[in-house]
């Protein structure tokens, strides 16, 4: 390390000085509560996220409010904790009500596989968060410096075509990487029925064993995938996690065999604007491990960047970077040191495909159940412009009662349905205009965009209220048949995943955008930049070009993104 980057370390950031007087990560948070105001301390705010919350404002009364001399319209954002996106009936029908109660009346499906709530009030804070947890749905670790909600392919353990549950596996890694401490249970439940469980389902104790008083230095991504169905995106998350089967007559489906998983480190997209020293990364292949050492090797890889990654510079504190530091040669040193055995090569993967699941597929369980996969635009359930899609989800939902899952595209699979009621499900969908399969063009099923202005702090510019708009002029353009996945955000953090679409679109001031080109339907591989500053008015017109551009050039069968990856650099240069 250099002797720079030394001194870095030595000046800790104002989160780890917050982290470490927290109390494992009560601070004032509990006092702050019963305070008459409309917002939390800074300090608060911090560890808030930690509890699956985070304090913002109205940008969109922000200007006016400080015109008038008042302060901000402070209101809150929480997101729950579903391991692989999955619910009961009986779960999505009360997060619905809480919904209902206390936020602004929608459900957002992030691209992690959770829900969000937005426009609560500080005084609605903890009884939403206590019902949430009365129907045993968590918040704890949803934001903050420790290990997210951990992804897996919704429909591996029910599709004939997978049938490996992952899902189990997921919630296996999550229990086990979850916090100790009891502050959570303290602050929101306070409830004798709701026992306040810990790493591996124990009582919470006093003591962080895993992750310290300072827990990690920046939040950690895990996500499971099989190599016919990279729906979650594996190379953009901290550790990707791949199952390898062994295949029964060719075929990946009923009666194959879990032989271990491949483990890749060090994904991330976020970075930031003119700083070429932050980027985004896709994962590295790593090593082999068995299923019975999966989730020990797991905890020490999390260890490591536990105790080597930047907690001077939390631009720079992503596993990634401490990969790229110190090479991906010590890392598995380190790693091979702490598992106490010789890590072995993965096993060879021949390629990745990506699904959506949308539409009726038939489930694997031989009793004539089906799944429905049903597009939800940029995740946000709502009923507006016509579509009662928050309205028709409860209706079906209650009368038919299938499990959920949310995918990792934003959308909604219903599960566990008989043959005989499909017709009716159909009928209920038509009438309450929700997107199916059928109706939705490829060019806005393949989209997607983070939630941005109004409520994001971080925004520089528009994305879910955007996208939508852009969608329509291409379609109007006569490009609705496009198969191109394209990912907007409203900044650099990069939520929707922009950097691996085939055309990324990324925020840089208010209502500038850069566009980049050149990324993988199937998410192997990083987009590059196209354009800068391009106006929001003008985003339709310019993807509009590329695409005419790519239908005059491309080779038979080619896909968008793989011809502008293949164009030389001056012919690209050149379209610039």
């Amino acid at each position: 390390m250099s002797n720079a980057k030394e001194k870095e370390e030595e000046k800790k950031t104002k989160e780890e000085i917050v982290k470490e007087n927290s109390n494992y990560l009560r601070g004032t948070i509990k006092e702050e509560l019963s305070q008459d105001t409309a917002h939390f301390s800074s300090d608060s705010g911090k560890l808030l996220k930690f509890h699956g919350v985070y304090e913002q404002d109205d940008r969109d009364t922000r200007q006016e409010r400080v015109a008038k001399k008042l302060e901000k319209e402070y209101i809150f954002m929480i997101r729950t904790k579903l391991p692989g996106g999955q619910l009961t009936a009986d779960q999505y029908l009360k997060l619905n009500l809480i919904c209902d109660r206390y936020s602004n009346k929608t459900l957002r499906i992030t691209t992690r596989q959770t829900i969000q709530f937005h426009g609560i009030i500080k005084g609605n804070l903890r009884k939403t968060l206590n019902e949430i947890n009365k129907n045993l749905i968590t918040t704890y670790g949803g934001c903050g410096d420790v290990v997210r909600n951990v992804m897996a392919c919704p429909v591996c353990d029910i599709d004939p075509e997978y049938s490996i549950n992952l899902n189990n596996i997921a919630k296996e890694i999550s229990n086990h990487l979850l916090p100790n401490t009891k502050a959570y249970y303290e602050i929101w439940i306070d409830d004798e029925k709701v026992p306040a469980v810990g790493r591996d389902g124990k009582s919470a104790k006093e003591e962080e064993p895993l992750y310290g008083k300072t827990y990690l230095p920046r939040k950690f991504k895990i996500g499971l995938a099989l190599p016919q169905d990279n729906c979650i995106d594996l190379f953009t998350q901290d550790i990707g996690v791949v199952a390898i089967i062994e295949s029964v007559k060719g075929r990946v489906g009923e009666g194959a065999k879990l032989q271990g998983f491949n483990l890749l480190i060090g994904g991330g997209l976020g970075h930031h604007h003119n700083k070429p020293e932050t980027y985004p990364r896709l994962a590295t292949e790593l090593c082999f491990v068995t299923p019975d050492k999966l989730i020990d090797t797991l905890e020490k890889i999390v260890t490591i960047q536990r105790d080597y990654g930047s907690r001077g510079n939390r631009k720079h504190a992503r596993m990634k970077y401490l990969i790229d530091d110190r090479g991906l040669d010590w890392f598995k040193a380190e790693l091979e040191k702490r598992v106490g055995v010789c890590l072995d090569k993965p096993m060879p993967v021949a390629s990745y495909r990506t699904c959506d699941h949308l539409g009726w597929n038939k489930q694997n369980n031989g009793n004539r159940k089906w799944y429905l996969g049903l597009f939800i635009e940029n995740g946000r359930i709502c009923d507006q412009d016509g579509r009662k899609i928050k309205s028709g989800l409860k209706e079906i939902i209650e009368k038919f009662q299938p499990d959920i899952r949310l995918t990792p595209q934003q959308n909604i699979i219903l599960t566990n349905i008989n043959e005989e009621d499909k017709e009716e499900i159909n009928q209920l969908v038509q009438k309450h205009k929700i997107f199916t399969k059928e109706i939705v063009s490829k060019i806005r099923r393949n989209s997607m965009a983070c939630v941005a202005l109004p409520t994001c702090g971080l925004a520089l510019a528009e994305a879910e209220r955007a996208l939508p708009g852009v969608m329509d002029e291409l379609e109007e353009m006569g490009f609705g048949d496009e198969e191109i996945s394209i990912r907007m955000s409203g900044c650099p953090n990069s939520c929707s995943r922009p950097p691996v679409a085939e055309l990324g679109i990324i925020g840089m001031s208010t209502d500038k955008y850069n566009i980049y080109i050149g990324g993988d339907f199937n998410g192997t591989r990083l987009n590059k930049t196209y354009k800068e500053s391009v106006a929001g008015k003008n985003l339709a017109g310019e993807i509009a070009q590329l695409i005419r551009e790519y239908h005059s050039k491309c080779k038979s069968g080619e896909r968008f993104g793989d011809f502008y990856n293949r164009i030389r650099l001056k012919d690209f240069n050149e379209l610039v």
